[in-house]
């Protein structure tokens, strides 16, 4: 049976091979072949380039705090495919995944289907969600979104985090082909809550907003929020609701701006029928779990652990590092990234505020030689080359003090390969539990 599953699996991530398929049609007979699933879900859809993953986790613990059974998906996973698929918090147990995937597998051939590995995953999703009947989907796309394989929804909200410059080779390589991209998830007559805060971006979504008759709720004009770094919290000012010195179970005040966008669309939500209170609210973003987003490992030393994979996610974590320890901490770094990533961008922001750095690198997809990035820090920094992740972690580890600061980012494939080496470490093997219906 194990070395099936492992089979399985295996020939699951070599639809990896297939690259990425950036249009709809397939996607959409594949989905028809198995009865449409996506069609039968209460869908909230989330793109964006930065916060997305943790505005749909804390949208998640939020509307379970209200009672709802919510079905979650993100991507990509940290240490195991499964974390992908999450029902009330738990993720898919891997032999029902096993299951799924000779299903869908077996069919698709027979029909003569080929999928690449991300729309696999995303029917996955789809049908495992319906079939567990889940009162609502959150649902994260994996680029973009206009044509992104998750965008064949029909949601009852959109919500757009801030956008920035990230997969220029697909999404196009200025801020407004970028945010037309995402703004593909816009619906008709849907309403879209929308983070985005450079002007040329919000004149794009806006536009598109309009020309579907959507109702749009923008940060900075229908809602707001202030930050209480010194106390920890953030207010909130909206519509209908006006919270004061909300607490949030995620560290770093970056996270403020993500919630802010949560209790916008929670407000939506009212108005549509959910039953959200403040209570709720309160409730489930002070609980929420989203591990590898400023991730509070160790204190002693101090281990950070942060999927910052482009200048706007490193920009947020240096603010938070400062926020949290003060702007004199000077971590080390352990840094690994992809090949298709503003690398040299990456590393000046972090080399001014860094004590030394080891570079890494992690195995998926297509990562940067640590010798291309070396000189990027080693004008500055002390600066070595550990290729092996687990091994510069534990060398780092090896050699700091109890009082030192060592942070992991990058990539999310780097912080992925480092979070599953510290959890055997400790003697533990996934992030959540397993779901048990």
């Amino acid at each position: 049976m194990r070395q099936q599953a492992e089979q399985d699996l295996q020939w699951l991530y070599s639809l990896e091979g297939r690259g990425i398929v950036y249009k709809l049609e397939r996607m959409e007979r594949a989905l028809k072949l198995i009865d449409d699933p996506h069609l039968k879900l209460n869908v909230v859809h989330i793109a964006g380039t930065k916060g997305k993953g943790s505005v749909a986790a804390m949208l998640d613990s939020c509307l379970r705090a209200a009672g709802y059974r919510c079905g979650l998906y993100t991507k990509p996973h940290l240490v195991s495919l499964s974390e992908r698929f999450r029902i009330d918090g738990a993720q898919m147990p891997t032999a029902t995944m096993v299951e799924y995937v000779e299903r869908l597998r077996k069919l698709y051939e027979a029909r003569d289907v080929h999928l690449t590995f991300f729309e696999f995953t995303v029917a996955m999703m789809f049908l495992y969600f319906a079939e567990q009947k889940v009162d609502v989907a959150i649902v994260e796309t994996g680029m973009g979104g206009r044509l992104d394989s998750t965008n064949v929804v029909r949601p009852l909200l959109s919500v757009i985090t801030p956008v920035g410059f990230d997969h220029v080779e697909y999404l196009g390589t200025t801020i407004e082909s970028i945010a037309r991209e995402k703004g593909g998830i816009i619906k008709p007559r849907t309403p879209v809550v929308i983070g985005a805060r450079r002007r040329a971006a919000r004149a794009v979504l806006t536009a598109i907003a309009r020309q579907n008759c959507s109702p749009v709720v923008m940060l900075n004009r229908d809602f707001s929020f202030r930050s209480r770094t010194l106390e920890r919290c953030f207010d909130y000012h909206g519509p209908e609701m006006r919270l004061l010195k909300v607490r949030l179970g995620l560290p770093g005040p970056f996270q403020y701006e993500n919630a802010a966008l949560v209790i916008a669309a929670l407000e939506r939500m009212r108005a549509s029928g959910w039953k959200v209170t403040e209570e709720t609210v309160r409730t489930g973003l002070e609980t929420v779990k989203w591990p590898g987003r400023f991730d509070i490992v160790s204190r002693r030393p101090l281990i950070v652990l942060d999927c910052a994979h482009n200048e706007m996610s490193v920009r947020a974590l240096l603010e938070a590092l400062g926020a949290e320890f003060g702007s004199r901490i000077r971590p080390r770094l352990i840094f690994g990234c992809q090949a298709d990533k503003d690398w040299d961008r990456m590393a000046q922001l972090l080399r001014a505020r860094i004590k030394d750095v080891t570079l890494a690198q992690a195995a998926p997809k297509q990562p940067l030689a640590p010798e291309t990035l070396y000189q990027s820090f080693a004008s500055a920094v002390p600066t070595r080359i550990v290729r092996d992740p687990a091994h510069a972690f534990d060398q780092v580890i090896a050699e700091s003090a109890d009082d030192d600061v060592i942070v992991v980012t990058g990539s999310i494939y780097l912080v992925g390969e480092v979070y599953s080496h510290f959890l055997a470490r400790h003697g533990r093997r996934g992030l959540f539990p397993e779901y048990m219906a």
